[in-house]
């Protein structure tokens, strides 16, 4: 008994646990100082967990609050091309804001990840979730008026999967059906996108 418990104790000491373990429990910006919570989080970063680097390039890129730009760009590019879905997310919207083409195309291969992992919705909404109670001032963020869909007039568009009485709230969010137009999905998304990240 004893044996097996030293073993679960290393077991939590391991770099690996703190590389892979969920901050999903914890708030972005803690109110209360606790120097346990700070201990811990210390050794996540530490071990390079994704959940603390995907939080400290988003809470950079809050702060800085620099646009196309910056180490909190630059850090959720990292995590978001480790597989990191909400990274992903932020990220791959952050580009489709550009005016860039070749940086839409870029924020067009995370989130075309997304959609094939049926996740697209699920991510949004845990990025809402984590920015909740952050104070977010995106004034150099500005969508690009173009729309990615450019036969809006005679495409045939895209539309969220009904329930019976609502939108499904699920992780398939939406029909998938080839004859969608993907850009008026993407279209859509920035409308979500912009209203909770406050992007002018």
């Amino acid at each position: 008994m004893k044996k097996c418990c030293k073993d679960f104790l290393d077991a939590g000491e391991d770099s690996f646990t703190y590389q892979h373990v969920s901050l999903d429990k914890f708030p972005l910006i803690p109110w209360l100082h606790d120097d346990k919570r700070i201990s811990f989080m210390k050794r996540c970063k530490e071990s390079k967990n994704m959940d603390i680097l995907y939080r400290e390039g988003l809470l950079q890129y809050l702060r800085v609050n620099i646009g196309g730009g910056g180490c909190g760009v630059e850090l959720l590019k990292i995590v978001a091309e480790k597989g990191h879905k909400e990274a992903k997310y932020v990220y791959g919207m952050i580009m489709l804001c550009s005016e860039n083409e070749e940086l839409r195309k870029h924020g067009l291969k995370h989130m075309r990840f997304l959609r094939e992992s049926m996740c697209v919705i699920r991510c949004r909404k845990n990025v809402e979730k984590i920015l909740q109670y952050v104070w977010k001032n995106n004034k150099k963020l500005v969508q690009n008026q173009i729309n990615l869909c450019k036969s809006k007039n005679t495409c045939k568009s895209w539309r969220p999967k009904q329930g019976r009485w609502s939108l499904l709230d699920d992780d398939d969010d939406d029909n998938n059906d080839v004859n969608m137009c993907e850009y008026c999905r993407w279209d859509h998304e920035l409308v979500s996108f912009s209203k909770f990240f406050h992007v002018h």
